[in-house]
């Protein structure tokens, strides 16, 4: 592909980053970040420091033990302790969307309240409280206040079977097995628990002193993006990190897998698809 023809394919790559973001829903503010904890905003991985508004979009990571609390503007509080990886998927109407790929999570939730993702099944609360742990596959739940909708993704992607979790009960499910669920918080849950989600969440919104500043850390790798690049939003993503492609040690690994990556293989292979010149009569 020529250089001019692949930087204007960058160039639009970075116009539906910077619009996407433009257009994003205000999901409040990152009150809380521990040491460590780091935030990926478009394709740059930043330091997450208290007091950083959170955007739709946003991938937050936070180390073993570390927790980082985000606080809307409704006055919904999720506390999350690693180590865990958080995305905040960008809505198209509804309550926020919150995709936890793995550690555990207490959301206080009010207003809309919200819509908590992972692998085997989506999570629906209105006003209520849980605690969830999220361990690839495999998800737990125990509802403390409330109740809350679990809903399975069909095979069309749309909404599939659901069920009411009702307050006090405890439910838990792998991708390929059935559901479990007992009028209580089992013993091995409790004990794993982080301590301080055994009280209220605090409100800390307000509390945080001087400007915030992301500071870069990096831009990401391709083994960072490749677990989003083949997860559910992996068209979003594909999109997203187009802009990574002028990397050569991220256009390289790419490319070892194009087909993969249908919208990267026309950008970096565009003779590919053009068409094939008719056989003269």
């Amino acid at each position: 592909m020529s250089p001019r023809l692949l930087k204007l394919w960058f160039c639009s790559a970075l116009l539906l980053v910077a619009g996407g973001a433009g257009a994003a829903v205000d999901y409040g503010a990152f009150t809380l970040a521990d040491p460590g904890a780091r935030l990926l905003r478009g394709a740059t991985w930043y330091k997450l420091t208290p007091g950083v508004a959170a955007v739709e979009g946003d991938i937050v990571e936070v180390p073993e033990r570390a927790q980082v609390q985000l606080e809307s503007g409704t006055g919904s509080s999720f506390n999350l302790v690693g180590p865990a990886t958080l995305y905040l998927v960008p809505g198209k109407g509804g309550p926020p969307v919150l995709a936890l790929r793995e550690g555990w999570l207490k959301a206080a939730t009010r207003g809309a309240g919200v819509r908590l993702r992972t692998v085997p099944l989506d999570v629906v609360v209105a006003e209520g409280t849980l605690v969830a742990r999220a361990q690839g596959p495999v998800m737990e739940l125990f509802v403390e206040a409330g109740g809350a909708r679990l809903v399975e993704l069909a095979a069309t992607g749309g909404d599939g079977a659901a069920r009411e979790a009702k307050r006090g009960e405890y439910w838990s499910k792998a991708a390929t097995a059935a559901y479990t669920t007992v009028p209580r918080a089992p013993r091995p849950f409790v004990d794993a628990m982080p301590r301080h989600f055994a009280d209220p969440l605090p409100t800390l919104a307000g509390r945080s002193k001087g400007k915030p500043v992301l500071v870069v850390d990096h831009e990401i790798t391709f083994a960072e993006a490749e677990p989003w690049l083949a997860g559910r939003d992996r068209a979003v993503f594909e999109r997203r990190f187009a802009v990574r492609l002028r990397d050569p040690a991220f256009r390289k690994a790419a490319d070892a897998n194009i087909a993969r990556y249908p919208s990267w293989d026309r950008m970096l292979h565009p003779e590919k698809f053009e068409p094939k010149p008719k056989p003269a009569p």
